[in-house]
């Protein structure tokens, strides 16, 4: 997951406006300038104040709630307060990480009144139950033997018409995230060496008692002929044995935890579970509970520790699954896309009005990493739930880049088929070049998201009394990606005060990392996808869902340069809304180019690494492909008479684009056209980077343009990285 705690500082950036100082002493001349961008996030407006405002005993104004979670900068704000209602309602978005907790503030209804989570889904398995065959109670009683061992006493008043039952077992430990599973063990274990120093102390007290007393030898011979144990010798050897079993046993400690019995059955319309939380087998006033797809129900795994959990059947109720968070990074990833509180605005997500599928991919068995299988189920429950977002703030570096079973996967089912936009931190392992992690900032299709802060967060999130320019946190991850592409598409907010888990016994906490501005920027889209449904709804258009590659083309085109040397902008929510209103009638946004350097690999841009890459000019072949969205029901399954199939393949025989090329550094070289039809095009480009100064990173970019509506801006890049190496002589050290 890509969740950072370092905090920016003076220390890493000059001061926006140093102070003044004389003597040691600030002077009165001296000020402290901060720049707020103003809620449009094209104007800025300049507050100063005197130092000697500053050191004044009075706060100055309120606090700065909206720092909290910053939605300025990226034009988010604004664009909700302009249209209340494109505040993401409408819109599902599936959440892959640790698992949302329940019972978190912020997280249970929209903003217009729906339930905030749609489902949730353990998708590592590591929180099923496998039952038993069914069995029926005794004649007379309702009491079952449960997996663990117990009798179970059952609820008279559950319904369950074929009096068949099925049984299991978990351990809370195999279930509990590691906080709670810390605090449970500290208190189990404070209780059971309290108990162990009482019986201790008993023994103790018996022992003093008997070396008091004493017995004179005719009375202990006189209780021996009498049969009487009245040796006291043998009642002292007792004892003894009793103190250095209770010594042996705390020293042996070890704690498993509470063995927690399942008891499952099918109450005519769906299946029901009950769980014995106390590990008592008293189940008799329990709440059977349903799937939380269908009936919200919700309970305490564990009361003291304030552990909510829900349930899902599987395998026609052969197979439980309790659904508990593995931390509470999905829980605050949540709480930035999407928290509606209601009674608190100010502490509301970017898209309150949202709906959120809980997808566990951080396995409770590793330690809440994801896995191969998690994943792809994961991507199975994207497109069950019809999720119109997905947002991953997971990854790690990876030895191959865009490539991979799930990776494909994603691509071509998930995003292209589908039409689900994907979202996904790009890492926190910067600030050095090609540090991006997978999936966010190597997988083309997948929305890359480096971690910017600004003026709202340096006063806010960090406390800081001098800000920097807006910038990107030094920890973020940084592209190009081995194989030259960009790898960090765009940035968003990379810190924020969000909901944090019930179990972690605090409301909101500040959280810094690309796991945070991947969320962000995933909240800022689905403003967009809610805004199109409903202008769509309004009209009367038809009802497919907006392509990835639509809002990808309107987020990359309008992105506000910050000051990235790889060219990544800030996402600007409402310059992209405007954007996808004026191209709405341009059927080519919803199409993707793949650009793949042929004398490189097929790579997808150019990267000149080492010293023999710049040794002399490069002439490059570069191949652009056209990719087209497809519709889930163009399969073959779904058109029984051919005409979807027809359509889609129109589609791409009518395509054309007549392409104006060009390139903004002197040392690359480009033809001034090339067309291009559905099956592609190659061109030619010259790279020279024998005359660029060694020791520096040199960048720039070929862009192609649809002649046709040049104003719109490049319908695709070929990024040119160079790291041009300095000659190390043999007296340089």
């Amino acid at each position: 997951m890509s969740e950072q705690t370092t905090l920016p500082g003076p220390e890493n950036t000059p001061p926006s406006t140093p102070l003044e100082v004389a003597d040691g002493t600030a002077t009165a001349t001296a000020t402290a300038t901060a720049t707020a961008t103003e809620s449009s996030g094209k104007t800025t407006t300049t507050t100063t104040t005197s130092v000697a405002e500053a050191s004044s005993s009075t706060p100055r104004g309120p606090f700065p709630t909206h720092g909290l979670l910053p939605r300025t900068d990226t034009q988010a704000g604004e664009f909700v307060r302009k249209n209340p209602s494109y505040d993401g309602r409408g819109t599902v978005v599936a959440v892959l990480d640790t698992g949302i907790d329940p019972g978190a503030q912020g997280l249970q209804t929209t903003s217009d009144g729906k339930r905030k989570v749609v489902d949730f889904v353990d998708c590592t398995g590591s929180g099923d139950v496998e039952l038993g065959e069914p069995q029926r109670c005794a004649s007379g009683a309702l009491e079952l033997r449960g997996a663990s061992g117990r009798m179970l006493r059952l609820n008279a008043e559950w319904t369950n018409p074929t009096g068949e039952w099925r049984v299991g077992a978990k351990r809370l430990y195999d279930i509990a995230p590691s906080s709670v599973r810390g605090a449970a063990k500290r208190e189990r274990e404070e209780r059971f060496r309290k108990e162990a120093q009482r019986l201790a102390d008993g023994v103790g007290a018996q022992r003093g008692k008997e070396s008091k007393q004493g017995k004179d030898v005719k009375e202990d011979k006189e209780d021996k002929e009498k049969g009487k144990d009245g040796d006291k010798e043998s009642k002292m050897t007792e004892l003894d044995a009793q103190a250095a079993a209770l010594a042996l046993l705390g020293t042996a400690y070890e704690d498993s935890g509470a063995m927690l019995d399942c008891v499952v059955f099918h109450d005519g319309t769906q299946w029901r579970a009950a769980i014995d939380t106390e590990a008592a087998g008293d189940l008799t006033h329990a709440h059977a509970m349903g799937a939380y797809k269908t009936t919200g129900d919700v309970a305490l795994l564990s009361r003291r520790q304030l552990l909510y959990f829900t349930l899902n059947f599987y395998d026609d109720g052969r197979i439980l699954s309790i659904v508990v968070s593995a931390g509470p990074h999905a829980t605050h990833v949540s709480g930035i896309l999407a928290a509606n509180h209601a009674d608190e605005p100010q502490n509301n997500g970017v898209a309150p009005g949202a709906q959120l599928v809980s997808l566990l991919i951080g396995d409770h068995r590793v330690g809440s990493l994801e896995t191969g299988v998690a994943l792809t189920r994961a991507a199975a429950a994207i497109v069950e739930h019809g999720a119109d977002l997905a947002n991953m703030s997971f990854g790690e570096p990876s030895a191959t880049h865009n490539a991979g079973q799930w990776v494909q996967t994603l691509r071509a089912e998930v995003v292209r088929r589908h039409r689900c936009v994907f979202v996904a931190s790009a890492g926190n392992e910067g600030p050095a070049l090609t540090t991006v992690g997978s999936p966010g900032g190597t997988t083309a299709g997948v929305i890359g998201v480096g971690a910017f802060v600004g003026d709202e967060q340096m006063r806010t999130d960090h406390g800081m009394y001098e800000f920097v320019h807006d910038t990107s946190f030094t920890w973020s991850s940084r592209g190009p990606t081995a194989d030259g592409a960009r790898g960090c598409d765009v940035f968003a907010p990379g810190s924020a005060i969000a909901s944090y888990p019930a179990y972690t016994q605090q409301r909101l906490r500040l959280a810094n990392g690309t796991s945070m501005s991947s969320p962000n920027l995933c909240g800022c889209l689905a403003l967009l996808v809610s805004a199109w449904k409903q202008q769509q709804q309004q009209n009367g258009g038809a009802s497919a869902r907006i392509s990835p590659y639509r809002i990808s083309n309107a987020l990359l085109a309008t992105a506000r340069p910050f000051g990235d040397e790889l060219g990544a902008g800030l996402v600007q929510t409402d310059d992209a809304w405007q954007f996808l209103m004026r191209h709405r009638q341009r059927v080519y946004e919803d199409v993707d180019y793949a650009v793949a350097v042929l004398d490189m690999g097929g790579a997808r841009g150019v990267y000149l690494r080492n010293a023999e890459d710049s040794a002399q000019p490069r002439h490059l072949k570069v191949s652009v492909s056209p990719i087209f969205v497809d519709d889930a029901g163009d399969a073959l399954e779904f058109d029984a008479d051919g005409r979807r199939g027809q359509a889609a393949n129109q589609r791409r025989f009518d395509f054309e684009q007549r392409v104006l090329l060009t390139a903004d550094a002197p040392w690359v070289r480009v033809p001034d056209a090339l067309y291009l039809g559905s099956d592609g095009s190659v061109f030619s480009a010259m790279v020279d980077a024998t005359k660029l100064e060694p020791g520096r990173l040199h960048v720039a970019t070929i862009r192609g343009f649809d002649s046709g509506a040049v104003e719109r801006g490049p319908i695709f890049t070929v990024p040119v990285t160079v790291t041009k190496p300095l000659a190390v002589g043999p007296g340089a050290y």
